[in-house]
């Protein structure tokens, strides 16, 4: 409270800000111009009814181990206000399509269960063994909203459930490699879908290794990187970047997923593991980006149609796509 005190120039005091959030008292016009500056939020923010509390969000953080406590409640708060905004564009557009994923059977307690399970996925999608062209349209089509929000590097992805009734795939935007957004968004459906049936013997640590183990699957079936490869095979650089940008899939996944299927031995891939670490130029060419997947955002399509078709004004087009006015009558561009 010192602190926002501080940003606002000492517009009110501690004691004020501690009453608005006990609601004992109300900030008038300038006080709520000052917060939603300082706080980095739309006026309309503080106006917004909650439809969940983010704090009950049955969640699964893909984040880094040394993510502190303070982090992750800010993300959860900015997490909350997306799918908010989300949900209410959904339903002025009419297009509230919710489903909640998840999956009944027996307990998983393996990686190859969990290969197996994708690959049951892949075949009630109708995906085949073809490629995943564009992993959130994907997941989209099949009922998962795919959100993308700024957070720090220590964090890859989140999912869960909002009211029983909505799944949530939540995925950092700052995260510039796309194999790794891919590979993230298919390790949270994991989650989504057997987090309910994983063995209460298994640790974090496992439970993350069996939604690594669906994702690579999801992104290239172990068939044809089996119909390929042979065991004791030597494999070129040149192959592995190829498959790279044929599955939009980081060349470690791969690496890992022929350890995985006995095609590279363990000391072969202990072998490759020290050079990359020990060789800049290797390391740079193996976690270099190389996968051409479109952008795409739902939320924001939504919104320029509800605002072409007047459902909402381009006052509250901006609130919801927190951007200026004049930016949103730029990018309109009705025909």
């Amino acid at each position: 409270m010192d602190q926002l005190v501080a940003l606002i120039g000492g517009l009110v005091s501690k004691q004020s800000i501690s009453k608005y959030e006990s609601a004992k008292m109300l900030p008038n016009s300038s006080v709520l111009i000052a917060l939603a500056t300082a706080l980095n939020v739309d006026v309309d923010y503080f106006f917004r009814s909650f439809g969940f509390d983010v704090n009950q969000f049955e969640i699964s953080f893909r984040k880094k181990s040394d993510t502190c406590a303070k982090d992750v409640n800010a993300l959860k708060v900015k997490i909350q206000d997306q799918v908010e905004r989300y949900l209410e564009i959904e339903e002025i557009s009419g297009k509230d399509e919710n489903k909640v994923l998840k999956s009944e059977g027996s307990v998983i307690t393996s990686p190859d269960e969990m290969r197996k399970l994708a690959i049951e996925v892949r075949k009630d999608w109708d995906l085949g063994c073809d490629a995943i062209a564009n992993v959130q349209d994907i997941l989209e089509a099949h009922g998962v909203k795919v959100i993308s929000t700024e957070a720090s590097l220590k964090f890859d992805g989140v999912s869960g459930t909002v009211n029983d009734k909505v799944s949530i795939i939540v995925l950092n935007s700052n995260r510039e490699h796309v194999e790794r957004r891919r590979f993230t968004a298919l390790h949270e459906l994991g989650h989504l879908l057997y987090n309910g049936r994983f063995s209460g013997d298994l640790s974090l640590r496992e439970r993350e290794k069996l939604c690594d183990a669906f994702a690579g699957e999801m992104l290239l079936p172990s068939s044809n990187l089996q119909g390929i490869f042979r065991p004791g095979d030597k494999i070129s650089a040149s192959e592995l970047r190829q498959l790279q940008m044929m599955y939009g899939i980081s060349i470690d996944a791969v690496m890992h997923k022929l350890l995985e299927l006995g095609i590279v031995s363990d000391s072969k891939y202990k072998t490759y593991c020290i050079r990359k670490n020990q060789n800049p130029d290797l390391k740079k060419f193996v976690e270099a980006s190389r996968y051409k997947e479109a952008i795409t955002n739902k939320f924001e399509t939504m919104v320029y149609a509800a605002v072409a078709k007047d459902l909402i004004s381009t006052s509250k087009a901006a609130a919801l796509l927190q951007n200026s006015v004049g930016v949103v009558r730029k990018h309109l561009n009705v025909i």
